[in-house]
């Protein structure tokens, strides 16, 4: 396990168990079973706070703007961090907490599911409480209005103390709070003012907002890209707030990018930025252990604090023998997660073996395909050709490669007029597109053809397939490595969420650190390009202009 910093101040804790009552949680001691039998004897039952929640509020208390929170399933993550965030609305007025899960309708479904599992069956409306229930508040009279605006402009010092009026009429102590469970302005407001508010995973659904604490949770199962951009987001949201925090928290996902394992990867290399906890085996464990019933479940008694409280053996090695996707298991019960991704995904033997020397390099024929790529900053870009031999042999030369994209739209225009009937295939996302737009405004027009993601997966897959049957072609020299060879010996692999088994070649940590796979990325599309087209007769590839 990993653990940043924590905070057991009375009072932090004391927020928590306001919390965890909302729920249907109280403190007791664990080895006194007869006030565990209380708790769950009363008209309305509740249940012990088990050890693990205490720790994860403390970890929340620590004084970190950022923190993360990794555990397995039936271990009550979600339950824990819903309640330190409950606690601190209701004990802090006004205090803004933003919740996005997954996709919207996550979010949505989440707070319906906590209205009437906990939050309505322990507290219920106040219109549906009993009468053991109510219970009379002291009658005091309205504030002036005049007050109520010097409250509204300058706090709550200025409220007068309350005085016992007998003419008030009869109240009966509120729950505290409404929920809200529709499409627009779902969550949880209470009272005081404060507020937990659903929001889409959509940076655009927390602009002009402003938040306390901003939990993601299932950070794991954001698409990457937008995992990025959400947490940017997200961010802005803090600066006008006294001590904010942003709050990810999942299981372990398919692959090491997103919003999770950013934040993972900070705490677990011990950032003194980064809080929370990450309840996970080894990640060097022997896949071997994993693979055997009895070995699996002794590493998951080692580190899943659910087992013996919140689940039992019994049930997790059922969960074991009824699960046969084995890696699934172990990123959900022992948080591992996969040593495929994130990692060079080709092996150096075939980018040796795809080698062809200068010397028997054949020309650039009249026919052939070309494609581009442009890193997502748009810090450089590449061009790469593409074309096979009557013997299906497919031959990748590095056009370009070089920083920036201002000269991208010349070399397009000058490729086609060199080779009549080619085209360009591009992406046409984010920088891609931008230039693309840019060189369709030249005359003579370049021909350039939109890729879609779909296409270019397939092109990855094709392009595996070539060199693991030692038919593609990349040139070689002792003292000038092809861009396209150097691209290959880093390239990892993502998988495009929602579609099974379809994936792209990625950038070690997003492109950071100068990794750079631009050539290789623009080689798929180019071979993808020529694939598509240009394997048939001439005239039944006709290049769409720019669509």
């Amino acid at each position: 396990m990993w653990l940043g910093e924590t905070d057991d101040t009375p009072e932090l804790r004391a927020e928590f168990l306001a919390g965890m009552k909302l729920l249907g949680f109280e403190l007791v001691d664990l080895d006194d079973q007869a006030a565990i039998d209380e708790l769950r004897a009363r008209p309305i039952p509740f249940d012990p706070i088990q050890p693990q929640q205490l720790l994860v509020a403390d970890a929340l208390n620590a004084k970190h703007e950022q923190a993360v929170v990794e555990m397995p399933r039936r271990s009550s993550k979600t339950t824990t961090i819903l309640g330190w965030c409950l606690g601190r609305c209701v004990s802090r007025p006004r205090y803004k907490v933003t919740f996005s899960a997954q996709k919207g309708i996550n979010g949505i479904q989440a707070i319906n599911e906590w209205k009437l599992d906990m939050l309505d069956r322990i507290n219920p409306p106040d219109d549906d409480r009993p009468e053991w229930m109510r219970v009379a508040r002291p009658k005091v009279k309205a504030k002036p209005k005049a007050v109520r605006r010097q409250i509204a402009l300058f706090g709550d010092e200025l409220v007068p103390v309350p005085v016992e009026d007998d003419d008030a009429p009869d109240v009966t102590e509120s729950r505290g709070f409404d929920i809200l469970t529709g499409n627009t302005r779902a969550g949880i407001y209470f009272d005081n003012g404060s507020s937990f508010v659903i929001l889409k995973p959509d940076p655009a659904a927390y602009r002009g907002k402003a938040g306390d604490i901003n939990w993601v949770d299932e950070g794991q199962d954001i698409p990457v890209e937008d995992g990025d951009a959400l947490l940017a987001g997200i961010l802005p949201l803090q600066d006008t707030r006294d001590e904010p925090k942003l709050v990810v928290s999942g299981t372990a996902g398919e692959v090491k990018a997103g919003a999770l394992w950013s934040q993972l990867k900070d705490l677990r290399a011990d950032d003194p930025e980064m809080g929370g906890l990450d309840f996970a085996v080894d990640p060097n464990v022997d896949w071997q252990l994993i693979k055997s019933e009895d070995t699996a479940i002794a590493l998951l008694l080692s580190m899943h604090p659910g087992i013996g409280t919140l689940t039992t053996e019994a049930r997790m090695r059922a969960r074991w023998r009824k699960m046969t996707d084995k890696p699934k298991w172990a990123r959900e019960y022992l948080s591992l997660w996969p040593e495929t991704f994130g990692v060079s995904v080709i092996p150096p033997a075939l980018v040796i073996k795809a080698r062809r020397p200068l010397e028997k390099w054949p020309t650039v024929p009249e026919r052939v395909a070309f494609g581009y790529d442009v890193k997502p900053n748009g810090s450089s870009a590449a061009v790469v050709a593409a074309w096979r031999d009557h013997r299906g042999r497919a031959f990748l030369e590095t056009i370009e490669h070089g920083p920036g994209t201002l000269w991208l739209p010349d070399m397009f225009v000058a490729l086609s007029k060199g080779y009549r009937t080619a085209t360009i295939a591009y992406d046409d996302m984010g920088e891609g597109g931008t230039t693309a737009t840019e060189a369709l405004a030249k005359r003579p027009k370049p021909r350039l053809r939109r890729q879609t993601y779909a296409e270019t997966a397939k092109g990855c897959v094709q392009m595996m397939r070539d060199l693991e049957r030692g038919t593609l072609q990349i040139s070689y020299a002792e003292d000038d490595l092809d861009p396209i060879e150097g691209a290959m010996t880093i390239a990892t692999k993502r998988e495009v969420r929602n579609q099974s088994g379809v994936w792209l070649f990625d950038s070690p940590k997003g492109g950071e650190d100068g990794n750079d796979i631009t050539p290789l990325m623009a080689g798929v599309r180019a071979l993808r390009n020529w694939d598509q087209w240009f394997s048939r007769p001439l005239d039944d590839a006709k290049p769409i202009m720019g669509d």
